[in-house]
């Protein structure tokens, strides 16, 4: 009787707690039920959504195709046109070959998506993949269609700076050939005018001469000789001031040497002169007569005298003694 007494208390404090497992194990059940019900509800939003815009669309597997083919070919007729160009910028030549390669890269990955074996009947994949077809399609569309209105107007600056620089190197040439013009004119003219303001004569002549009972006259005998006289007239210019004018007269007897005052060694060489003088020179004609005289005697046969004005022979003239 003690045993059974004992053995019921046992019993009625097991059934609580067999009690309380069952209930919390029955709202989490009712928990796990709802919260996969509302995923599920969520999941079904989705795709009637995506279904929805997949049937706004009129979304399929040709009509993308054909919509990606229409834009790539209007892209690269676009690039095709820019590289027909003959004066393209070198850069922008690579830049367009590389974009034509990236675009047909590009093409191919659309083509992927749009043909994954997904499929339309798919719970998500058919809509997902050709949605983000399309709006892959618009992404390229617009990237490229921004990158060539740039590449042009790239081009476009381009060909207007090589037209600027080609004026300007035309100018510069003109300018250059009128500079070499002007240069020469001004070569020419100091020329000129050097040739102007260097002396210019005329009727120069070289005279042996002799005194004989108080009167001068010539003579051809180198015995009788006592002085050369040269006489010249300077030509007037008008493109000539006032200055003083170098005269040299260098006279060459018959072996060759120059004569010389004061020596009796002649030499032959052009730092040796026979006479210099300087006269005063306005412009006008001037008639000038100069004398030479040396003391050794002359010898016979043919003297060459020489008229030098600025380190150039203005005038010669030959004479014979006997």
């Amino acid at each position: 009787m003690e045993d059974t007494n004992q053995a019921a208390p046992s019993k009625n404090k097991a059934l609580p707690l067999f009690i309380l497992l069952f209930l919390i194990s029955l709202g989490l059940s009712a928990f796990l039920f709802f919260k996969y019900a509302k995923n599920a509800v969520t999941i079904q939003q989705q795709n009637e959504e995506l279904k929805l815009s997949y049937e706004m669309l009129q979304l399929d597997q040709d009509s993308i195709s054909k919509k990606l083919a229409i834009v790539e070919q209007q892209l690269q007729n676009r690039i095709n046109e820019i590289l027909a160009q003959e004066d393209l910028k070198e850069d922008l030549r690579q830049q367009l070959l590389e974009k034509s390669k990236a675009l047909a890269a590009a093409r191919s990955k659309i083509q992927r998506l749009i043909h994954s074996k997904e499929g339309i009947a798919a719970s998500s994949g058919g809509p997902r993949n050709l949605l983000e077809a399309v709006n892959q399609i618009k992404q390229l569309q617009d990237s490229n269609a921004t990158y060539l209105a740039n590449a042009e107007d790239i081009q476009r600056k381009y060909i207007a700076a090589k037209k600027t620089a080609a004026k300007n190197e035309a100018i510069a040439l003109r300018l250059s050939k009128e500079k070499d013009s002007i240069t020469t004119e001004n070569l020419l003219l100091a020329n000129r005018l050097e040739d102007a303001s260097s002396l210019r004569v005329l009727e120069f002549a070289g005279t042996p001469i002799r005194e004989r009972r108080g009167k001068i006259e010539p003579t051809d005998k180198a015995s009788k000789v006592e002085r050369l006289k040269f006489t010249f007239i300077v030509q007037e210019s008008y493109l000539t001031e006032k200055e003083d004018k170098e005269i040299i007269i260098r006279i060459l007897s018959p072996n060759g040497t120059v004569l010389a005052k004061n020596t009796n060694k002649l030499t032959d060489s052009k730092d040796i002169y026979s006479l210099k003088e300087s006269i005063t020179y306005d412009g006008t004609e001037k008639k000038i007569t100069l004398y030479y005289d040396q003391e050794p005697e002359y010898i016979n046969g043919s003297y060459t005298a020489e008229l030098w004005n600025d380190d150039k022979i203005i005038g010669r003239k030959q004479f014979s003694l006997r």
